[in-house]
């Protein structure tokens, strides 16, 4: 059966999407004077934020990095919200007695902000963030990281995610993946990735594990 169960955090777990939209504009915006469109956005989305303000400008990207951290944090508190259903599925998949991990281009202060805001760090085991390994999604090494760390195996595992990056990451990896039908990406290019499965709310998963048994 599937035992590792490897999750994306931002716009997977935790609903972090209005809030990073909302700060990658206002950082285009105070520094390069342009309002992102919706396709700028795709472009960069799900990609470790370096790359991200690269992207944007290659000129003011360091100071934009700041701007940016300076900018979620302040926001954070009131816009990130939870998944309905994560909970039930995360407490479901740690009953059959599934490890998990997070793995994630954000930094490990986030992701633990996240998890503690809405007390769901007791149903994770690892985290692999953006600074634990040399390779960012789409690179097979985050998930491979997080694996070592499980004592886990390829064959009985799966990759969680929302965005190309992710799938695409467990499929370099040799991993089983799966595409989360909440996602803010365009679905049908994922699609075209094929992932192995595609969950239209969280107990989905419960499911598919179970089906393995």
């Amino acid at each position: 059966m599937f035992k590792y169960i490897l999750f994306d955090f931002d716009g997977t777990l935790i609903d972090t999407n209005e809030l990073i939209i909302l700060t990658l504009k206002e950082t285009a915006k105070k520094f390069i004077n342009r309002d992102l469109s919706p396709d700028d956005l795709n472009s960069i989305l799900g990609r470790h934020l370096e790359e991200q303000m690269k992207c944007i400008s290659p000129v003011f990207w360091e100071d934009m990095m700041l701007f940016y951290k300076t900018y979620y944090k302040a926001n954070k508190d009131r816009m990130i919200k939870e998944f309905p259903g994560i909970r039930e599925m995360l407490s479901q998949i740690k009953a059959i007695g599934c490890k998990t991990a997070i793995v994630s281009a954000k930094g490990r202060s986030g992701i633990e902000h996240g998890l503690d805001c809405f007390k769901l760090s007791e149903y994770i085991d690892v985290i692999v963030s953006a600074y634990d390994i040399q390779n960012n999604k789409p690179h097979p090494e985050p998930a491979l990281k997080a694996l070592e760390l499980l004592c886990g195996v390829k064959e009985q595992s799966l990759l969680i995610g929302d965005s190309p990056y992710d799938i695409l990451c467990g499929q370099n990896a040799g991993i089983k993946t799966v595409l989360v039908d909440w996602t803010i990406f365009p679905k049908n290019e994922i699609c075209r990735l094929k992932p192995d499965f595609i969950i239209k709310e969280p107990t989905d998963l419960c499911k598919i594990i179970a089906s393995q048994k």
